[in-house]
């Protein structure tokens, strides 16, 4: 582990070091609070020692800087002289673990931070474990694409960026053409698997790596091209109805071709705009295109 230790007085640093460093840790020493601060800020800190009384910032003004920031956490044991009940509660409700009274007895200092190496891994495995549901909770189970709450996350996000740096940003809506046929014919196991090819497809289709596809709900699939005005979008839109007739994928029951076929609607972001007027502009587009034969992606400028 990486400790920070930290502590006013030399010798006290000195000590404390020793011991951390024959556990086999590496060992950072701070003179003062606001040092600890500087060096927590710009360096990975897995368990900091604290002392309480330092001049100018003391221990429990620093735990609880440290503790704004909920995004990081590491265990925090406060070493002190002071044995009075209040300040051994003053320091657990400014963010820290342990409080253990100076002079330090080596034995319990390295059983402490035995204990507080355990409870660093169950934070590490239960920070990593939400990171796992939070990509679960964004990803389509079924085509491996990210899904409508992922997809809406990015947009905004995309969007920010945009009205930020009046960068160009296009979406692109897509639908299966006559998806519903398909089951009804082929069964529903069939309709799967042809959503897989589907996200395979439009996934050929993009060139660039931060082009997102999304399976935006049903058969209904979206495409978000940053840095794309709407000539370069037409130009991933041609390419994209290119790929569906390389991949001749058999449709069962379609009118349009006996090839899965999809419309779509294209538009370009215009400062200002917000998501929904964003998606709800792409979406009457992909019903203009259903209506004009499927089969064809349809663009148009979001002002008109």
């Amino acid at each position: 582990m990486n400790v920070l230790v930290v502590d006013d007085q030399k010798s006290m640093r000195s000590v404390t070091s020793t011991v951390i460093r024959e556990m086999g840790h590496d060992v950072t020493e701070a003179e003062s609070g606001q040092v600890a601060l500087d060096i927590y800020r710009s360096q990975k800190v897995d368990l900091m020692l604290l002392d309480v009384e330092m001049p100018g910032m003391d221990g429990f003004e620093t735990a609880r800087a440290i503790r704004e920031h909920k995004s990081v956490w590491f265990p925090i044991i406060f070493l002190s002289a002071k044995t009075e009940p209040k300040f051994f509660v003053e320091g657990i409700r400014s963010g820290g673990d342990i409080y253990l009274y100076k002079p330090i007895v080596p034995e319990v200092l390295e059983a402490m931070v035995h204990a507080m190496e355990r409870l660093a891994l169950i934070q590490e495995e239960l920070h990593q474990s939400k990171i796992n549901m939070e990509k679960i909770a964004n990803r389509d189970q079924l085509t491996g694409l990210i899904n409508r709450r992922g997809f809406d996350n990015a947009v905004n996000l995309e969007i920010t960026k945009s009205n930020a740096d009046r960068s160009p940003l296009a979406l692109i809506l897509l639908d299966i053409d006559q998806f519903k046929q398909f089951n009804d014919t082929a069964g529903h196991q069939a309709g799967d698997e042809c959503l897989k090819v589907v996200a395979t497809i439009l996934l050929k289709a993009m060139c660039r790596p931060a082009d997102l596809v999304a399976r935006y709900g049903g058969e209904e699939f979206a495409v978000l091209l940053h840095n794309t005005d709407l000539a370069g979008a037409q130009v991933v839109a041609d390419r994209i109805v290119k790929t569906f007739e390389d991949f001749a994928y058999p449709h069962p029951n379609s009118s349009v071709s006996k090839f899965v076929t999809a419309s779509g609607g294209g538009v370009q972001f215009e400062q200002g705009m917000t998501s929904s007027a964003l998606l709800e502009a792409a979406d009457r587009l992909l019903y203009v295109a259903k209506r004009e034969g499927r089969n064809r992606i349809i663009f148009e400028a979001t002002d008109s």
